[in-house]
């Protein structure tokens, strides 16, 4: 399961083992965990965007959610990157909490995506990112 980066884009952090998703964009919500052989889940974040995706048997992709920082999308249609949070679940495990706006949806999706991404690094990456959308000054564009 690999993700082509655009040119230029840096890999910053590749998770190849997420250990459960929920995702919730209402009318719908979905959740799914990595079972070894059967069913993985990876994260990777860049300079650019957050990338989640879900694949089963193997490396046969299911599913991709492409999250891009403000001002980083390159076609007017992503999902963009409003909120990154951590917390604890009601097991105790740590959660990366994402929340995108979408700017074109369909009928079984808001224009809000929330996600939930169970994994041990959780604080430190909802440190990275709000790091990564922080605007940059003026003098550094």
């Amino acid at each position: 399961m690999t993700s082509k980066l655009l040119e230029n884009e840096k890999l910053l952090y590749d998770e190849e083992r997420v250990d459960f998703a929920v995702y919730k964009s209402l009318p719908t919500i979905h959740a799914a965990g990595t079972v070894p052989g059967l069913h993985t889940i990876k994260l990777m974040i860049t300079d650019r965007r957050v990338i989640i995706q879900g694949a089963i048997l193997g490396g046969v992709q299911v599913t991709e959610f492409d999250l891009w920082y403000q001002g980083q999308s390159p076609t007017h249609d992503c999902d963009v990157l409003e909120v990154a949070s951590s917390g604890k679940g009601q097991t105790g495990g740590e959660y990366l909490r994402l929340v995108a706006r979408a700017r074109e949806h369909g009928p079984l999706r808001s224009d809000v995506a929330e996600m939930y991404l169970y994994l041990n690094d959780a604080k430190r990456l909802a440190q990275m990112l709000n790091e990564a959308m922080r605007p940059q000054p003026a003098e550094w564009r």
